[in-house]
This record gives C-alpha cells, sequence and structure tokens, in this order.
C-alpha cells in the first residue's frame, strides 16, 4: 500500500508542495523576503505556531475537510534553533543575492561597451562572446569536479548517495541551465558576428545565400509571384529592418522567464526564417526595379 501510494499522483502532487513550502521558508528564513511562520531576529528562529496552524487549518479545508474549520486559534512562540552565526549567514545570502542579480548585468555592460570602444567592434564583439562561452564552460567543468568531490567526501553517517547527488543536483540546477544557455548564446553571436563580416568565408556564405535568394525570386517570377512596391521598399531599406529585428529578439531573449538553450536555438531559428524572408523580398524588389524602371538605365 505504501509502495503504491509513493507511486501515485497523490503523492507526487504532495512532495511538490512540500518542497515548494520549504523553499519559501528557507528563502524567508535567509532573506526576510515573502511571508511565512518563520521568524528570524538577534540569531533566533522562531516559529509562529498560530500562523503554522491557521495554513494547515486551510489547507484540509480546501482538501474537502469542514471539520477543520472548528480547529481553534493558537497564539504561541515557539524556539527552533539560535545561533550566533546566523546574522553573517543571512548577510551572505543578501551579498549572494545582490551579486547574482547585478553582475551579469555589469558584464554584458562592461563587455558592450568595450566592443563600442573597440577600434575593430566586430573582432572584438566574437572574441568577447567568445570568452564569455569559455569561461561558461571552465563553470561547467568546475562543477562537475565540485559534484565528484562532494559525493567522493559525504560523511560517514549519509547513508545514500543517490539521495545526496539529488540535492546536490536539484540545488544548482538553475544555475547549470543558465551556464548552458550563456555558453550556447555566446558561440552563436559569436558566429553572427563572424559571418556579417568581411572574411573570405563570411563574403562566400552571404554570396551564396543572395544566388539562392535571386533564383528563388526569378522562379516566382515566372510563375507570377510577384512582390511590387513592398519588395522594392524592403530591399531599400533592408539593413535597418534587419537590425531592428536583431533588437526585438535581443529584448524578447531579455524578457524571458529562466531561458534556457532551447530558447536560444528557437529564436535563431525565427531569426534566420526572418532573414530569409527578407532576402526573398529584396531580391525580387531588385529584379523588379529595372522593369518599373526602364527610363532610368
Amino acid at each position: 500500500m505504501a509502495t503504491r501510494f509513493v507511486e501515485s499522483d497523490r503523492f507526487e502532487t504532495i512532495w511538490t508542495e512540500a518542497n515548494r513550502a520549504a523553499h519559501s521558508a528557507v528563502v524567508h528564513a535567509l532573506t526576510g523576503d515573502g511571508r511565512g511562520a518563520t521568524e528570524v531576529s538577534d540569531g533566533t528562529v522562531t516559529l509562529d505556531v498560530g500562523v503554522a496552524v491557521e495554513q494547515v487549518k486551510q489547507d484540509l479545508v480546501d482538501a474537502g475537510l469542514s471539520p477543520a474549520e472548528k480547529i481553534p486559534d493558537v497564539d504561541k512562540q515557539m524556539v527552533l534553533f539560535q545561533s550566533d552565526k546566523l546574522e553573517k549567514i543571512r548577510d551572505g545570502a543578501h551579498l549572494l543575492d545582490v551579486v547574482g542579480n547585478w553582475l551579469p548585468v555589469l558584464t554584458v555592460v562592461l563587455g558592450a561597451l568595450g566592443v563600442v570602444l573597440a577600434r575593430r567592434r566586430r573582432r572584438a564583439l566574437v572574441t568577447t562572446t567568445l570568452g564569455a562561452a569559455a569561461a561558461c564552460l571552465v563553470l561547467a567543468i568546475g562543477l562537475v569536479i565540485a559534484r565528484r568531490y562532494y559525493l567522493d567526501h559525504l560523511p560517514a553517517q549519509v547513508q545514500s548517495p543517490d539521495a545526496a547527488a539529488a540535492i546536490f543536483d536539484t540545488l544548482l540546477r538553475f544555475l547549470r541551465s543558465s551556464i548552458r544557455t550563456a555558453l550556447v548564446l555566446g558561440v552563436v553571436v559569436a558566429i553572427g558576428a563572424y559571418l556579417s563580416g568581411t572574411g573570405r568565408l563570411p563574403r562566400a556564405v552571404r554570396g551564396a545565400a543572395e544566388r539562392t535568394a535571386d533564383s528563388v525570386a526569378r522562379w516566382g517570377g515566372a510563375h507570377g509571384v510577384r512582390t511590387g512596391k513592398a519588395g522594392t521598399w524592403v530591399d531599400a531599406h533592408r539593413r535597418w529592418l534587419t537590425i531592428g529585428v536583431l533588437l526585438v529578439l535581443a529584448l524578447v531573449f531579455a524578457l524571458w522567464n529562466h531561458p534556457t538553450v532551447l530558447t536560444v536555438l528557437l529564436l535563431v531559428l525565427i531569426l534566420l526564417a526572418v532573414l530569409a524572408v527578407l532576402a526573398l523580398l529584396a531580391a525580387d524588389g531588385r529584379k523588379a526595379e529595372p522593369a518599373e524602371n526602364p527610363g532610368e538605365r
């Protein structure tokens, strides 16, 4: 019976909610943000039993146990533990929170400033993004080594190394996801900046793309597909349209809640699709210009 309960959807829901409540309690104790039954003052952690009972009572009522409404109110404070180091831990947690929020922003601003002030901006952008990707790779390798060291030096009283590994992986899940995302983003931006350059390979790639667009435009023209003035206008403003698309996608990525590698790949696919459409419209616009203005030749 216990096995069936643990494997059921109900246990999964209870386990998830319990972990969320525990996480909220830890965050509240360390940072003071949010609301909860625990309070921290002068190194002493206290539990407001009344708040805890009220929360449990409400959960029981929501679950359909209406008699739980008769549970009386409780007004009692219980000291859970006291430590002189707790204030230092809270200060450290606050510092990490501030650094975690502002360090990425500061890094991006300094990197962008370096690229703008560089003599060869495209090369500086490629170097900066590849350097950031390399730093993420080193950090990812460091986490793998730290995980191995942590599991190899567990105290003797720890009976389940798998549980310890699960705890480690859970605590660093978002960090590892962010590292992978930043690594892929850095490589993608570096490749894009390189292909927009004046080297032999970038020019060959862009030339092949333009010839393909011209071929598709000729095929469309032979089958009665015309873009008219829209194609001409896109051809005249193609560069600014491309910059606008890049800025919009960059804003979407910046506002995306917890972006992942799949987020980066999705935005890259959208960018390639939009650039392909602009290239086709511009190619048809170039083809239509001599026909629409024969007197200017």
